[in-house]
């Protein structure tokens, strides 16, 4: 078996960027190994800032050989009248080099085609490679792109060397101007010479050599391991949080984990701002007490790319750009508590928001009205609607204080805890910050209830706001992240199962943002557009909960908008769905559907019993008449269509509705009308799918 290695040198590339380019690289080694039935090849991939590669192991000398069946012209036009081959079928002949005398005919769809089965030689593996090389790399994807030179090829960063050996033989390959060999490069600074490969096997051992751990994974653990050491050694606890911990284990390629310290003045400031100096900003873990494990400590750790060597003058390096930004942050700090909110609210009033829609004070202004709104609709109580509308009044004002402004990544923290120094009520500075929840799919919901109406106003007044200049998206483009802010409404209205419509909050954010500013604007179009908007969101919330597609749209084209309510009828739905009898009484409500589409009648139509010539039509009528406009919950709406089963089976068994006499073949459909009428209150039976259909 064999050993293939293909090595891209670039310059440093982003960290974030690094892990999806080396699973591109994996994933489409798997898919070439499948697709040329190669067996079962070992593919490794292994990524450092300076490198993508693939190592595949176990490759056959050559593909196996196979048959491959082509597909000539029909044999309409590949045979003469007098049975000989035309040109068409002798040019297919030619350019497939096949003998027509082993052609056959198979028939496709009635229509009979000209076939020849041929056995295909299997290629060498190394020739497949070869042609499929430079395109893995050259179609790589990367969130942006560059090119350098007079270049065509646009990769993430300059490509400046590739290795692409078959066992011990170098295999050309050209990108550009650079070629292959089998010279790759180990640590910048710590192996300064190129490294020879004698065989692709060598490739992790010979890279160790030269001060790279190849392998992203044993560099995690590696830096892993050395915090852990550090952690006995000093006697505090270290937060190795995921996301940082891959970032860090992208930016470099021989870690060495090492400890640096600020001065103890610094913790005077909220732990987030501390937090967010070090991890965000500078990469650096933070440092927590072992025994109090929320309290902060003066210390961090940091992960130099390099060896150990003058590790004391790297740690003083480290401490010294620290001390910089945590002063920084200190100082805005300081001058922020010398106001109160009001006076960053009338900050507020010369930032804009939307050009053409008003400051960040005006839009303060809406989400506290809409706020208020929502409340009311929640049957607040009067303290929790006081303090809903403080939540409202205040959860932008941190917005234009200066720790934010340096540190965006703050907003809404901030606010709670200037909040909390000016002596809110805990509510109030716990929901500044929790109303940006959700901020993600999956993300967690705010805790207080007095906190949802304002998520829900801010994310609906961005939503208005932009569908009222035309900002609507499109295809994939969408870079005010509209959609996130819909989602996070379904987010809020299903997680917190909040009994709200989403056409009375369209309304409502309507309302609010044309009662403020006089615009020229179409209301009930823009009313539309954003409840369709609300509704494409909500269909996708509820796919993700693990709802069938046609019980989702069995939900959402009934007449109810209430997104909790969709979500009970559906989970209810699903529950009863494999059930014979509920089959049997869909269908049942279905006769009647179906015969008032294609009968209609007008919507003010009322049945007349007066004409009634049977038993049978008495009876559907009484149960009927008998129906509530909204049934209370799903398991009603199925007992309600349970006892309409026998009623309507029975109406048709004995009825003719298409009687001859107008009037009575109105009256009889008016009944289906009334029927159709009450199920699409509540959802489109029409919808639903039943196990073996």
């Amino acid at each position: 078996m064999n050993t293939c290695l293909l090595e891209m040198g670039l310059e440093e590339m982003p960290a974030q960027m690094i892990q999806p380019a080396a699973e591109q690289l994996r994933q489409g080694a798997l898919r070439f190994c499948e697709d040329h039935a190669l067996g079962k090849v070992e593919v490794r991939s292994f990524s450092t800032p300076r490198r993508l590669a693939l190592l595949l192991e176990n490759l056959p000398d050559q593909q196996p050989d196979r048959r491959e069946d082509l597909k000539g012209p029909p044999l309409t036009i590949a045979q003469s009248p007098e049975g000989g081959w035309t040109k068409a079928a002798e040019g297919f002949a030619r350019k497939n080099d096949i003998d027509l005398s082993t052609a056959e005919i198979r028939e496709i769809g009635g229509k009979a085609y000209l076939f020849v089965s041929r056995k295909m030689p299997g290629k060498l593996t190394e020739a497949l490679l070869q042609d499929v090389a430079a395109n893995w790399l050259q179609q790589l994807s990367f969130p942006k792109n560059m090119r350098w030179g007079s270049y065509r090829t646009r990769l993430i960063r300059p490509l400046r060397w590739l290795v692409f050996l078959w066992n011990e033989t170098v295999l050309p390959l050209s990108v550009e101007n650079v070629n292959s060999d089998r010279e790759t490069r180990g640590h910048r600074f710590l192996c300064e010479t190129p490294v020879t490969l004698n065989h692709a096997k060598e490739y992790e051992a010979a890279l160790e050599q030269a001060q790279v751990v190849a392998d992203p994974e044993k560099r995690k653990q590696r830096i892993l391991d050395q915090i852990r050491g550090l952690e006995g050694v000093q006697g505090f606890r270290v937060e190795t949080e995921e996301d940082l911990l891959n970032e860090v284990t992208n930016l470099v390629e021989w870690p060495t984990a090492l400890v640096g310290e600020f001065d103890e003045r610094f913790l005077e400031l909220p732990p987030e701002a501390l937090v967010t100096s070090m991890a965000v900003h500078q990469r650096y873990f933070p440092v927590y007490d072992t025994n109090q494990q929320a309290r902060l400590l003066n210390r961090f750790v940091t992960v130099r790319n390099g060896d150990e060597r003058s590790l004391a003058t790297v740690q003083q390096g480290n401490e010294r750009v620290l001390r910089a930004r945590l002063g920084d942050a200190q100082f805005f700090f300081n001058e922020d508590r010398k106001h109160t909110p009001e006076h960053f609210l009338a900050k507020g009033g010369q930032a804009v928001f939307f050009q053409g829609r008003g400051s960040q004070q005006d839009r303060g202004v809406r989400i506290q009205q809409l706020a208020e709104r929502i409340a009311e609709q929640l049957n607040f109580s009067p303290a929790q609607r006081q303090h809903t509308s403080r939540i409202a009044e205040l959860c932008k004002f941190d917005l234009q204080t200066q720790l934010v402004y340096e540190f965006p990544e703050l907003q809404g923290v901030m606010g709670g805890h200037y909040a909390r120094l000016l002596e809110e009520p805990e509510v109030v500075c716990r929901g500044i910050q929790e109303h940006y929840l959700p901020g993600y799919a999956g993300d967690a919901l705010p805790k207080n209830p007095e906190t949802a109406p304002v998520a829900l106003a801010d994310r609906l007044d961005q939503l208005v706001v932009a569908f009222s200049l035309g900002m609507i998206p499109s295809g994939s483009a969408d870079p005010f992240a509209l959609r996130r802010a819909a989602q996070g409404v379904m987010q809020l209205l299903l997680g917190l199962q909040l009994e709200l419509c989403s056409q009375d909050l369209a309304t409502a954010a309507v309302e609010v943002l044309t009662e403020q500013q006089t615009l020229d604007l179409d209301t009930a179009k823009l009313h539309q557009q954003l409840a369709e908007f609300l509704r494409q969101r909500e269909r996708w919330q509820l796919r993700e909960q693990g709802l069938a597609h046609d019980v989702v749209e069995a939900v959402l084209k009934g007449e109810q908008t209430q997104p909790l309510g969709h979500l009970r009828m559906a989970q209810h739905l699903e529950s009863v769905q494999g059930q014979p009898s509920f089959k049997l009484q869909v269908e049942a409500v279905l006769r009647a559907v179906n015969l008032s589409q294609k009968n209609p009648l007008p919507p003010e139509f009322a049945v007349n019993p007066a004409r009634f010539t049977g038993a049978a039509e008495h009876a559907l009528h009484t149960v009927v008449a008998a129906l509530p406009d909204h049934v209370t919950t799903p398991e009603s709406f199925t007992a309600t269509l349970a006892q309409l089963a026998a009623p309507i089976t029975r109406f048709f068994t004995e009825i003719l509705v298409m009687d001859e006499h107008p009037e009575i073949r109105q009256n009889r459909l008016g009944l289906c009308q009334s029927l159709a009428a009450w199920s699409r209150r509540h959802l489109d039976l029409r919808e639903l799918v039943f196990p073996g259909e």
